[in-house]
């Protein structure tokens, strides 16, 4: 209900206005004087609330000493809910350690070591992450040939053919993958009868299955799987240390020319930051693009071909052929909008020619005060010295590294922030205290106390 106490400014919304006076209510020691505050210091508070990152400042009042961390998390909900995602991370890092918001790498390897004939794997999958590469890459690792390794990708009428691979996987030892499940439940079901009744599989058998998140997924099939959630990394260190860690180090010794390594550098942050644009929603792109990892792939096998090519004394780095196969062909195409076309286009531009190795006018792809994106030393030519070079970049980027406006971010810091919201609210059990289970705190403090015995000390 709308408060009968006016606020006294304009400027801060009425869900703000409404937050702070019941956090003034419940929490009297440390937010009693806050909406008075507010009224007094106005002008103080407003351009406080306008900094670009007000969380990494103090604010007016005595609020920074007299609050903790996490109070000030309450605090800041009140005036920019568009800041409280990033202020959450900060605060992890700053109370346990950046290991605890950095996601590890899936190793493929290491889930084919849990796998055997009878259990398949189901991945869950969000939007831009595909396994199908990664799988291709550790079929090729344990020595499964191509021919070896069936996929089909599930849908209206592939009912027979999906069923005819199984039986020919399943007596020759085959792999198979059985993509968009989520597409085709009717079949899954009629999997998961059918692996009930089969006895003895042969041993090499793997099943692999992909799926988008769907309630109606059989949980048979759930449970008798090793489930595996993939999504692509959240920002551009995290996603150019994904790609890096899935680059062989013989991928980086294809080639000799000086520039090669250099430029698989570059290209991984074009991948990088093509993928990051898609989270501003449309001031990022027009239409969102499933850019994944095998352009990548492709684009580095186009790399390391034309550069082999190049006679590193007399001949010169065929730019305007990269840019082309990799900014039109590749990656280009699968934009389909101008406008983006025209990204894609100066990306190239700005990231492709003889500028990249100018000794006297170094090139950065962006840097400030505070950060500086540029790429790695001539003398770093092994894929961990790659890592530890992208390890050192902040874990947290600004839109202006992709072009962008500070102001991008807002929409997707405020949809990210309620987004923890209602993963919060969903918690708590749907049912009350009348079914004679334990109450909803009971419940909460049960779940937070799990938590913490987990967290360092």
């Amino acid at each position: 209900t709308k408060s009968e106490r006016a606020c006294p400014v304009k400027w801060l919304t009425e869900k703000g206005w409404e937050d702070m006076l019941k956090l003034a209510n419940d929490f009297p020691e440390q937010f009693a004087t806050l909406p008075d505050s507010l009224g007094r210091f106005s002008q103080e508070w407003k351009e406080w609330f306008d900094l670009e990152n007000p969380e990494e400042v103090a604010c007016p009042g005595e609020y920074n000493i007299k609050c903790n961390a996490f109070e000030k998390l309450m605090f800041l909900r009140c005036f920019r809910v568009d800041r409280i995602f990033r202020a959450i991370n900060e605060y992890i890092v700053d109370t346990m350690d950046e290991y605890y918001i950095t996601p590890p790498v899936i190793s493929f390897a290491n889930i084919y070591e849990q796998t055997n004939c009878n259990m398949p794997v189901c991945f869950i999958l969000s939007a831009g992450s595909d396994p199908t590469n990664d799988l291709m890459k550790l079929a090729d690792l344990v020595g499964v040939g191509m021919g070896n390794f069936c996929h089909i990708s599930l849908g209206q009428g592939q009912e027979k053919n999906a069923m005819n691979l199984l039986d020919k996987s399943i007596r020759q030892g085959f792999w198979l993958m059985l993509q968009n499940g989520h597409l085709l439940i009717s079949f899954v079901r009629a999997l998961e009868k059918y692996l009930e009744k089969i006895e003895a599989p042969h041993p090499d058998f793997r099943l692999w299955i992909t799926t988008d998140p769907t309630p109606t997924f059989p949980i048979g099939i759930l449970q008798k799987s090793l489930k595996v959630v993939t999504e692509p990394p959240n920002g551009l260190k995290l996603n150019l240390r994904s790609t890096f860690f899935k680059v062989r180090q013989e991928r980086l010794e294809a080639c000799s020319h000086s520039a090669f390594r250099p430029l698989v550098y570059v290209l991984a942050f074009f991948h990088a930051v093509v993928q990051e644009r898609r989270k501003y929603d449309k001031l990022g792109w027009n239409i969102c693009y499933d850019f994944n990892e095998s352009d990548f792939d492709v684009c580095l096998e186009i790399l390391t071909t034309y550069l082999n090519k190049v006679d590193e004394e007399t001949g010169k780095i065929p730019w305007n052929s990269l840019k082309y196969l990799i900014g039109e062909v590749m990656y280009g195409g699968r934009v389909i909008d101008d406008f983006d076309r025209r990204i894609t286009r100066i990306y190239m531009d700005e990231y492709m020619g003889d500028f990249l190795f100018d000794t006297f006018n170094p090139f950065h792809f962006y840097h400030d005060e505070n950060v500086d994106y540029c790429i790695p030393d001539d003398e770093v030519v092994l894929k961990e010295d790659f890592i530890a070079h992208i390890d050192k970049l902040p874990l947290v980027n600004k839109p202006d590294v992709f072009g962008l406006h500070p102001n991008a971010e807002i929409g997707y810091y405020t949809q990210a922030t309620r987004g923890i919201w209602s993963h919060l609210i969903e918690l708590q059990p749907q049912t009350g205290d009348a079914t004679g289970g334990i109450s909803r705190d009971d419940f909460i403090d049960n779940v937070a106390s799990g938590i913490l015995g987990k967290l360092p000390v």
